[in-house]
């Protein structure tokens, strides 16, 4: 029995000695040569737009969040139905005694039941005023701008400057929001600093998108934004208006 128990911990020892000089020898490993250290240098975006010709432009996806509980599926309404039905089925009837309000539970009761909740759909929705917040309460909105005219072709699109040199993609995306939107009556909250996403578009450049959350206020386009009028629009509502397939795919994948 005794000399069991030592091969067994002979044999775990042995185990732990080779798992042990097996990480040794990884912490040993030298860093790679000066030669190869551009392999494992981080990419300079900058240089990487210098080599392709191309441009970079910081965007702010500027986006209200749901307001309201979302209507659950059906098969999650379903399930609390059935839940509903076991509990009256085995629910257990109290003596009335035992039971009786007191007047001043009766009088909350009372107030409950007079209680009407706000509508879920607006007179936004009904109108379809796709300029108004107040609407698709239960879903995110995303800020869609309009250029005056120029190169843009009148195409809408998301609020967006092009990088400055010694500025962070975040800083430039904080700019085009800052020039595009009077930020002194709105709160907004930029998410992290590294882009969502990022999409190349050839010669116009590559995009970095920042997404922006929009805590309170309304906002409201500055008279030399560029822009002349925007819109709040729902996930699948983008199609409508992002012509770019590239850009629409990402913006699906993302958002």
């Amino acid at each position: 029995m005794g000399s069991a128990r030592w091969v067994v911990n002979a044999a775990a020892a042995a185990a732990s000695l080779r798992v042990a000089a097996k990480w040794k020898t990884h912490a040993a490993r030298p860093p790679p040569p000066a030669a190869n250290a551009a392999v494992y240098a981080l990419p300079n975006v900058q240089a990487a737009a210098a080599a392709s010709g191309g441009k970079l432009f910081g965007v702010c996806v500027l986006e209200r969040l749901p307001v309201i509980i979302p209507d659950p599926p059906e098969w999650e309404q379903e399930h609390r139905e059935w839940q509903q039905a076991i509990t009256e089925k085995y629910f257990k009837v109290l003596p009335k005694d035992f039971v009786e309000l007191k007047d001043s539970e009766r009088q909350a009761d009372d107030a409950g039941a007079r209680y009407e909740p706000a509508p879920r759909i607006t007179a936004a929705d009904k109108a379809n005023d796709r300029r108004s917040l107040q609407r698709r309460l239960d879903q995110r909105l995303f800020m869609l701008v309009r250029p005056k005219g120029g190169s843009g072709g009148g195409a809408w699109s998301l609020m967006q400057r092009e990088n400055q040199e010694g500025e962070t993609m975040r800083q430039t995306a904080e700019r085009a929001l800052a020039e595009c939107v009077d930020e002194s009556v709105v709160q907004p909250y930029f998410v992290g600093n590294a882009p969502a996403g990022h999409v190349a578009l050839g010669e116009a450049g590559t995009l970095f998108f920042h997404r922006c959350q929009l805590i309170q206020g309304v906002p409201v386009l500055r008279g030399g934004s560029g822009y002349s009028e925007h819109l709040w629009v729902a996930k699948d509502e983008l199609p409508e208006y992002i012509q770019q397939p590239e850009l629409l795919q990402l913006l699906q994948k993302m958002l």
